[in-house]
């Protein structure tokens, strides 16, 4: 994504917030681009999912 992107905010419920430029995300965590297959607008939404490693698999014995 280049800095003059314009790109869409998304809400929890995927609705189209407002439109912005990249470059007004930049330095903004937790933040996950996407790209519409329909319309082909880039489009943003926040990607708060709490990540947990799972101990068994990542255990080095």
């Amino acid at each position: 994504i280049t800095a003059g992107t314009k790109v869409t905010l998304l809400d929890d419920n995927n609705q189209s917030v407002k439109e912005v430029k990249a470059r007004d995300l930049s330095g903004q965590s937790e933040l996950l681009f996407r790209r519409n297959s329909t319309s082909g607008a880039v489009e943003c939404k926040t990607n708060r999912s709490a990540v947990e490693l799972n101990e068994a698999l990542h255990s080095n014995n």
